[in-house]
């Protein structure tokens, strides 16, 4: 009976450390700017890309609304955005919060390689695959829904190979195998990678500007989710 009601208190006691450990008010508000931050940054190196000067932007911010509404995002930019983000993301939370920080930075290797730059590149390879296939047949209303479909089942392989790749590259880097699978938020990120294939698979068109238009905004949330990534008490409880 005593060993019972101390396994249960131990149980107990691991549940409640793990309810506690979350990111505090100062950490969430300081990962989101810093996310935030680092999108708009990225944005503003986009347009200057694109002809608009750093100068001009400080003075009529309009200048880079006017640029997100007609600009067609592709891989680079996405991976550029996320790149961005997740480090400003992870600033932000390493300022307020530094003893999560090995939780933090493990979390922005699964966000940055799993979540963005496998996935990116795998969705690019797979409908630029799609196009050399069909170079003799061009008929929009046919290819373009086919180069859909290659984009999305390319972005589902390189949303698992990345995840476990991340996982390898955490297990080298940090010299710890914890498993950290894939979840709902994982899935839940790849918005803007759809918003990829649907702006690279409808090329020149309003429905390729519109999607591009939402990649940005869509890019805050890995950067918070990295800034305040809290360590996992239960791991090898």
């Amino acid at each position: 009976m005593k060993i019972n009601n101390i396994n249960s208190n131990i149980t107990f006691d691991r549940k409640n450390i793990n309810n506690n450990n979350k990111a505090k008010t100062s950490t969430k508000i300081a990962a989101l700017a810093g996310s935030t931050i680092g999108v708009t940054a990225a944005v503003a190196m986009i347009s200057c890309s694109h002809g608009v000067k750093i100068l001009s932007i400080l003075k009529n911010p309009n200048a880079l609304l006017n640029i997100l509404k007609n600009i067609e995002l592709k891989e680079k930019d996405v991976i550029a955005i996320a790149s961005s983000s997740i480090a400003g993301g992870l600033a932000g939370g390493l300022a307020t919060d530094r003893k999560n920080a090995k939780a933090k930075l493990k979390e922005g290797v699964v966000q940055l390689i799993g979540n963005y730059v496998v996935p990116t590149i795998a969705v690019g390879g797979g409908i630029k695959l799609n196009k050399a296939l069909n170079k003799k047949y061009n008929f929009p209303p046919i290819t373009r829904p086919i180069q859909f479909l290659f984009g999305m089942a390319s972005l589902i392989v390189g949303v698992i190979a990345g995840n476990k790749i991340s996982r390898t590259m955490n297990a080298g880097m940090f010299k710890e195998d914890d498993y950290r699978k894939l979840n709902w938020k994982d899935w839940a990120v790849q918005f803007d990678n759809v918003c990829l294939v649907t702006s690279i698979s409808n090329t020149g068109t309003q429905l390729a500007k519109m999607a591009s238009r939402f990649i940005p905004f869509a890019h805050i949330a890995p950067g918070y989710q990295v800034g305040v990534k809290q360590t996992d008490l239960n791991i090898n409880a």
